[in-house]
């Protein structure tokens, strides 16, 4: 089985590192292109992209390079930001990779580490 020319070999461990950006991402592509009228398809002819990463993108399944973002972006005429919508990150105390993510109102949110959502 061949991989999408866009898939990275680490694309797979990716998902693991951030369920919730995962999600979160997959939540705004769908509804963007949902909000476009491009189907699947369509939308990876006009990104460039296989049908496959779509489908994993939608699902949740992986997390999409840098460039992937701008190309989907372009193809379903948004700016890049508008499908990272919902997400953010904060340092955890210790100023290292140690915040989290939390869901607040639907939106998936990074707080430090012993810090609850008012």
């Amino acid at each position: 089985m061949s991989r999408p020319a866009d898939a990275s070999p680490t694309s797979e461990t990716r998902g693991r590192e951030a369920p919730g950006l995962n999600r979160r991402f997959a939540e705004n592509l769908v509804l963007l292109r949902g909000r476009a009228g491009l189907s699947q398809g369509r939308t990876a002819e006009r990104a460039g992209l296989h049908l496959t990463e779509i489908s994993l993108l939608e699902r949740g399944l992986r997390l999409p390079r840098l460039d992937t973002i701008v190309k989907l972006a372009g193809a379903i005429e948004i700016e890049p930001c508008e499908l990272l919508a919902g997400m953010t990150w904060r340092l955890g105390r210790n100023r290292q990779r140690s915040g989290s993510y939390v869901s607040q109102g639907g939106h998936e949110t990074a707080m430090p580490d012993g810090v609850e959502p008012s």
